[in-house]
């Protein structure tokens, strides 16, 4: 067989010739001519008829050839897949033979007969499909909360310059959800978009203060364009101005932080500045006393000092802001949304 097929292999390199001379060959029209019992037959094979016949076959023939290397490639393909299956099941079966070996007999774990591995097999896959599941259910709650969240930061009033500078100023290092999400297949795609969203609107929400300075209180000027009360000329109010119902003249920080000024201004008369996370500050002026120093860590626990009338007012009040990278927010709608996000949360199981 060897020695017949090397022939054949030395004038391989020859076909591709052969074939574009079959195809492309001027034929000429043939005629017979057979003799049987002394009658003479005439036949004649026409020009277009052998140009025919020659390029069908070539081209049946190329047909058969390539679904032949289809087929060929196919089942090694086939075969390969097979291999690899085979290789992947061998590597579960040691696992749960491994697993099984701590707490059970060595030799009990590799007497598992073909249909208790198929059984065993089964129950992974309803597992898995089990899991997928759950990971489908808790997308679609994922987006819905995201879509909530949305809308919450958009009532906010906070602009996309605002909500990028307490993103820029997000801790970095630790764990990475991101490298999480590359290692497990099943919290891909939209999977990892959802979560993705979810986490970066979180780390906004949460760097906003959820809570008013002062315990019980009325509004006296809200945040925005208003007309000055001593010189009567418009002008952007940058905070707001709230006044104690219950008599209990305390202020608190509206979140953990470090004290970053407390001395008097011309303007704001006793003035607290505390510095908190992700570029968010809180600015509470007016005081009447001052009770904390530059440097000081405080919480939500921790006095500040009490409403007054210093510096330029009219009146016993505390000048309250929110500001996030120097930018004055509105603080009111801030806090709302920070509450509205910390009910969320304590739903939550």
């Amino acid at each position: 067989m060897r020695l017949f097929l090397l022939p054949f292999l030395s004038h391989l390199h020859k076909l591709p010739g052969m074939l574009r001379h079959l195809w492309v060959r001027d034929y000429q029209d043939i005629k017979l001519i057979l003799e049987q019992s002394g009658d003479l037959r005439y036949f004649n094979i026409p020009a277009g008829f052998q140009r025919l016949f020659a390029r069908s076959t070539l081209v049946v023939s190329g047909v058969v050839v390539f679904s032949l290397v289809v087929l060929s490639v196919t089942s090694v393909s086939l075969a390969t897949s097979r291999a690899r299956l085979e290789r992947s099941h061998e590597e579960v079966f040691r696992a749960l033979i491994s697993s099984t070996t701590e707490s059970q007999d060595a030799d009990a774990a590799q007497a598992l007969t073909e249909e208790q591995m198929v059984t065993l097999a089964q129950t992974i896959r309803d597992r898995d499909m089990s899991i997928r599941r759950f990971v489908e259910t808790s997308m679609v709650a994922v987006s819905e909360e995201n879509d909530s969240l949305k809308t919450q930061l958009e009532t906010s009033g906070l602009t996309e310059k605002i909500i990028k500078i307490i993103q820029q100023n997000s801790p970095n290092g630790g764990f990475s959800l991101d490298s999480d999400l590359q290692s497990n297949p099943l919290m891909r795609g939209k999977v990892a978009d959802e979560l993705s969203t979810n986490r970066s609107l979180r780390e906004v929400l949460y760097a906003l203060p959820s809570r008013m300075p002062v315990s019980s209180f009325s509004l006296s000027s809200d945040f925005g364009i208003r007309k000055h009360p001593l010189t009567g000329k418009s002008h952007f109010h940058t905070g707001v101005d709230l006044m104690s119902e219950s008599g209990d003249d305390k202020i608190y920080a509206v979140k953990p932080g470090v004290v970053v000024m407390s001395e008097f201004h011309p303007q704001y008369g006793n003035t607290v500045v505390v510095r908190h996370s992700n570029g968010v500050e809180s600015l509470y002026a007016h005081m009447a006393q001052l009770l904390v120093k530059v440097g000081d860590k405080v919480t939500t626990d921790n006095v500040l000092g009490y409403i007054g009338n210093t510096g330029f007012s009219t009146g016993k009040h505390l000048h309250f802001e929110i500001l996030v990278g120097g930018y004055p927010v509105n603080p009111q709608k801030v806090i709302r949304t920070a509450q509205y996000v910390q009910q969320i949360q304590n739903k939550q199981p």
